[in-house]
């Protein structure tokens, strides 16, 4: 037995319901094994009280952290894709990244992506992945509709400027789920360095970015790809990651488009090619209901007002079917219709479709029936727009035909040919009618999973057939797909085109391409065509006169169709009495016997079952004609409850059972009606044993328990710990009842009459039309940079006078120098779904409320700001940049905020300084001149606070006469002459009224990254090479103040006699001069000054040698005391130990007393 394999080894199950019960058993047998506690309760009580108060509190903090306000759930039942956003810096692998993600969710490998790629994720699932270049203004733009960034940083470089710039964004508009991706990890030489490298990124990533969720690895490329299991464990998590959109996505419905087409009139682009243009954008509904008539904006372009707005068929649906655990390779489908997915690529003016080549045979047997039905298409030799002019038309069912006279035949020969093939022709018209009818609605063209290229959004593209390599230019005429609603609003389906009935050589050649289409098809699906044609034949009453008279004579329907026409030629008929009895006379002919078959059901199916089982004898019965109720309930007067009321014993009947209530309990799991049947025991068990006493029977002691009972049910109502939260908890109630109340309110409704009540609700597949659309746009178009159409709320549409709380960035730097901001300079702010230039006038809030101007932006500290705009609602971010078409490796993110206030007036005041001069002083007042220039002037400031430059506080009372602008003003003191005087004022300081769009996508691609505003000053210098002009009321001058020449000071000499002695002034004399300093220079001799330095040398040389011996004398002396204090250690070890020998001679000698 040793070479056989080993058994398979029994797992327990962990989860599940048998693993449940096991579990309550395990919990209900440890409890009985644990009669301690009940036994011996003190050794379980509290044993500190401080202790038991941390883990109360401990335990308090943790379950209030999980409490918010309950917010209404608005999610569809279909919710649009998610948006993934892939950002990082140039050559970090986002392109590979992408592509990789889209292969291993759809299995389908993409030669080139342009713009957004909508795939599905899982069952109930979608996502749409986006690439996101350096551009500042596509970062602004897909942060706001950003679910999951994916932060991809390349291992050798670290954390990128691009990636700081984007968290930054996101901080302001609102930060979405984050996961960062590590690739380029193979550069890295060894394992010892790559490991030490991510621990550092780990390590930064997790300080620099606390909202990363998760970190994954890209150990390198294989083929031109990452390796499959890393990109299988990062689109895991991808899929089963939640997102919870942001207030503003919620209030700010918004449509993310995939698709753009032009459907001017081409009238009027032949008269003029730079007309403006209407375009229809599609996408998928985001955020909230979109409604028709209201205001919208396109970042990059502006604001529009949307009056058509159109839902389609879902190109990227999700799989019907949900009981599955997987998604077969059907069901993985994928959206990109800008990167050419599925053979077919949308151009500004037309739709290629990418075919096999018609010199390649080798293929061909294994040709698909689409790419046969695409090639029969553009094989067809007459268009079918002209085959519908030749067609005749018929008004009504009994009418001729009526048929265009210019293209009639004058041949009679083939007319009679017509006339007589007419059956068979029919038959065959029929026949091919059918084949391709069942093309249409078959599950390989016309089904939702594929690209639906034939619905009516695409009808109107006209054009001739192109050959381009493999992809051929088809054309769809406009009568060829027609709407089958007349209402704009409803978008469905068109129906296939109708052949026409007259045999030409161009039809024939479409019959015999349809009928290679469908060789192959006629095998599929026979048991569901079988079944099909069973029940039309039930719905199909057979008439009985048909069948027993047979046809009626053609001359007979002749007769009857003359009767019932008028002289006008056929086209309207009187309605006789006759019609009536002919009618009767058709209707009884008619076999009544047969079960006529109204609605296709299929019996296989539980929910069909349920609707008719309670019509047999075994299904539920109404209450008043179930026999059984109705017995117990006849019963119950005899059997029932009752009171002895001489014993006031109450006995207890049999309780009536209603079969719905069993119904409901059959319904419950296994699980469930085990437990009933357990407890249904034990509570017959409880009702035999137990006796209800009367009050007369019951004792005082029972009496006592009985009101200690109602007391404590008092108590608990009162002050139970567990209605604590029952105010969150019916917030959460309420909350949940209105997003149920949402969801089923408009639920059976269909959606084009939904779309009336609650408009465009999220998840819908949308057709914007939007007009007046510039032609640069079009002309302009890159799929690559994000186009979203965010609607605006009532007022958004508006100007006005917004007030912010701003900050200079604190990395806003230029060359390693730190800027900060200036007052009316020009900034480019993404404030909402706008990104506008305008102008900000900077400001600080005092004490007393006063707004006062500031010049630049303080550092570190936030100020307020006022511009104008567009109004916005309040606590809106703001992210503002100098400059968007300057590529620098600096910070380019200036200043961030959020909107505090909108009005329509400001008042920002500025300090203002008036000087004068004193021309007249009186004792207390003054004539102050050279501070107005006019008598009206000083009329307006009576009465206001002046002051010198010393201190002394004045008002202006009344302008004089003479001359003008001169006035009275009195001080509390008396001023001077060269006093200099000061009127300080508050100006008002407008704010500009600047405001521009930031027309980023009606740029070329290649400089949609390049958008040039308005320039500041100081730029616009610098290009100029010009310097800042210099004012010489600006320049300071240099002060020259003469010395002041005080007079002495005179004492009166009958004063001086008054004073005491020691106040007395004291005369003295002028002192001498020192005599040292009054001796005459002496100058020496060349000789005398050679013997002078040689003395000084002598002398330096002696003192450098007398410092020198006295530093050795030092360290002698040192060395000296060292040996000294040792001897002088040992002296004393030799003295202590002599005195204790001799103490201890002195104890043994001393006699014993």
């Amino acid at each position: 037995m040793e070479g056989s394999e080993p058994r398979k080894a029994h797992k327990a199950p962990h989860s599940g319901r048998k693993a449940d019960k096991k579990k309550a058993q395990m919990e209900k047998y440890i409890d009985q094994l644990d009669p301690a506690r009940k036994r011996n309760p003190k050794a379980f009580a509290i044993q500190s009280a401080t202790k038991a108060e941390r883990s109360f509190r401990r335990t308090m903090d943790i379950k209030s952290k999980g409490y918010h306000v309950p917010t209404v759930d608005r999610t569809p039942a279909r919710p649009p894709p998610a948006v993934v956003v892939i950002v990082g810096g140039p050559k970090v692998g986002k392109t590979t990244l992408l592509k990789c993600l889209a292969r291993n969710y759809c299995g389908r490998k993409l030669s080139s992506i342009k713009g957004p790629v909508t795939l599905i994720s899982g069952k109930k699932k979608r996502i749409t992945f986006i690439e996101c270049n350096n551009d500042i203004n596509m970062m602004m733009d897909l942060v706001k509709i950003a679910d999951l960034a994916l932060l991809v940083i390349d291992t050798k470089s670290g954390l990128e400027m691009e990636i700081f710039e984007f968290l930054n964004i996101c901080q302001v508009h609102g930060m979405p789920r984050l996961m960062s991706v590590l690739t380029h990890l193979d550069v890295l030489p060894d394992k010892k360095s790559l490991r030490n490298r991510k621990v550092f990124l780990r390590k930064r990533i997790a300080k620099e970015i606390p909202k990363c969720e998760k970190m994954f690895y890209l150990s390198g490329i294989l083929h031109g790809e990452y390796l499959k299991n890393e990109i299988q464990n990062l689109g895991r998590f991808i899929s089963v990651i939640k997102y919870e959109p942001s207030s503003w996505k919620k209030s700010h419905p918004y449509v993310f488009v995939d698709r753009m087409e032009d459907i001017t009139d081409p009238e009027s682009l032949s008269k003029d090619q730079n007309c403006n243009r209407k375009v229809c954008l599609y996408g998928y509904a985001r955020g909230g209901a979109l409604k028709q008539n209201s205001y919208y904006h396109i970042p990059g372009c502006g604001d529009y007002l949307i009056k058509n707005i159109h839902f389609l068929p879902d190109p990227c649906p999700m799989p019907e079917k949900l009981k599955k655990r997987s998604l077969n390779e059907k069901e993985r489908l994928i959206y990109a219709p800008m990167s050419g997915v599925g053979g077919i690529v949308y151009d500004k003016d037309a739709v290629y479709i990418e075919t096999k080549n018609d010199q390649n045979q080798e293929n061909q047997g294994e040709e698909k029936e689409a790419d046969k039905f695409l090639r029969s298409m553009v094989t067809v030799q007459h268009p079918i727009d002209e085959k519908i002019k030749v067609a005749p038309l018929q008004l009504y069912p009994d009418s001729e035909l009526i048929a265009d006279e210019d293209n009639q035949s004058s041949d009679e020969d083939e007319e009679d040919k017509e006339v007589g093939d007419e059956e068979e022709d029919r038959e065959v018209t029929d026949e091919d009618e059918k084949s391709e009818n069942d093309w249409f609605h078959d599950d390989g063209f016309g089904s939702n999973e594929s690209d639906n290229d034939f619905s009516d959004d695409e009808s109107n593209i006209n054009g001739e057939m192109k050959i381009r390599g493999n992809k051929r230019k088809v054309t769809f005429a406009e009568n060829e797909f027609v709407e089958t609603s007349s209402d704009e609003d409803t978008c469905k389906k068109n129906k296939s085109p109708v052949k026409k009935k007259k045999k030409t050589e161009s039809s024939s050649d479409e019959d015999t391409d349809f009928v290679e289409m469908g060789e192959a098809k006629w095998k599929e699906n026979l048991v569901k065509r079988a079944a099909d044609d069973f029940y039309e034949r039930q719905k199909q009453s057979m008439s009985l006169q048909r069948l027993v008279y047979g046809e009626r004579r053609k001359v007979q329907q002749e007769a009857d169709k003359s009767d019932s026409e008028d002289e006008i030629g056929g086209l309207f008929r009187i309605a006789k009495y006759e019609k009536e009895k002919k009618d009767m006379q058709s209707d009884n002919g008619l076999d009544c016997s047969i079960f006529k078959v109204t609605v296709q059901r299929d019996w296989t199916n539980e929910d069909e079952l349920q609707m008719i089982r309670d019509c047999f004898v075994t299904g539920k019965w109404d209450e008043t004609e179930d026999a059984e109720y109705l017995l117990n309930e006849n019963d119950e007067e005899l059997y029932g409850d009752f009171e002895d009321l001489e014993t006031g014993t109450v006995h207890k009947g049999k309780k009536v059972v209603n079969k719905d209530s069993e119904g409901e309990k059959e319904e419950n799991g296994n699980n469930s009606e085990e437990e009933n049947e357990n407890n249904s025991a034990e509570e017959k068990e409880k009702e035999e044993t137990e006796e209800v006493k009367s009050k007369k029977e019951m004792t005082l002691k029972e009496k006592r328990m009985e009101k200690k009972k109602k007391l404590k049910e008092l108590f608990n109502q009162q002050f139970d710990d567990s209605k604590d939260h029952a105010y969150h908890d019916e917030l959460k109630m309420e909350a949940d009842a209105q997003g149920e109340l949402n969801k089923t309110e408009f639920e059976g409704l269909d959606d084009d009459v939904r779309v009336h009540f609650e408009g465009f609700r999220p998840g819908l597949y949308l057709r914007v039309e939007v007009e007046e659309m510039p032609c640069e746009f079009v002309k302009n178009f890159d799929p690559c940079y994000p186009v979203i159409v965010g609607s605006l709320l009532k007022g958004e549409e508006k100007m006005g006078y917004l007030q912010a709380r701003i900050k200079c960035h604190r990395f806003y730097r230029r060359d390693h120098k730190k800027l900060i901001l200036k007052s009316g300079d020009p900034l480019i702010l993404s404030i909402g779904w706008r990104r506008i230039q305008t102008a900000l006038i900077y400001y600080m809030v005092d004490h007393n409320m006063r707004c006062r101007y500031l010049k630049y932006t303080p550092e570190h500290l936030h100020c307020m700001a006022t511009f104008w705009g567009p109004v916005t609602q309040q606590k809106a971010g703001i992210v503002g940049v100098q400059s968007v078409s300057e590529l620098t490796l600096n910070f380019r993110i200036a200043a961030v905020g959020s909107i505090t206030a909108v009005d329509h007036v400001t008042n920002i005041v500025k300090k203002l300084k008036l000087k004068g001069y004193p021309r007249e002083i009186f004792k207390k007042t003054a004539f102050i001149k050279d501070m107005f220039h006019s008598r009206l002037e000083v009329t307006k400031y009576e009465g206001a606070a002046i002051r010198t430059v010393s201190g002394i506080r004045g008002q202006i009372k009344k302008a004089l006469r003479v001359p003008p602008g001169d006035f009275r003003a009195t001080f509390e003191d008396r001023i001077l002459l060269s006093d200099i005087v000061f009127l300080r004022t508050w100006v008002n300081v407008p704010i500009p009224q600047f405001c521009i769009p930031v027309t980023s996508l009606l740029l070329p691609p290649d400089q949609k990254s390049k958008w040039q505003g308005c320039r500041t000053l100081g730029h616009l210098r610098y290009d100029k090479g010009l310097k800042v002009p210099m004012s010489e009321d600006s320049m300071y001058t240099p002060i020259e103040r003469k010395p002041r020449a005080f007079a002495p000071l005179v004492v009166p000499v009958s004063l001086q006699k008054a004073l005491p002695f020691k106040d007395k002034i004291v005369h003295q004399h002028k002192k001498r001069s020192d005599p040292e300093n009054e001796r005459v220079a002496v100058i020496k001799e060349p000789r005398e000054r050679e013997i002078a330095k040689v003395m000084n040398m002598l002398k330096t040389v002696h003192a450098m040698k007398a410092k020198k011996e006295r530093k050795a004398m030092h360290v002698r002396v040192k060395a000296h005391r060292k040996e000294k204090r040792e001897m002088e250690a040992i002296h004393h070890k030799k003295l202590q130990e002599k005195k204790k020998r001799i103490l201890s001679r002195k104890q043994h000698q001393a006699p014993d007393i």
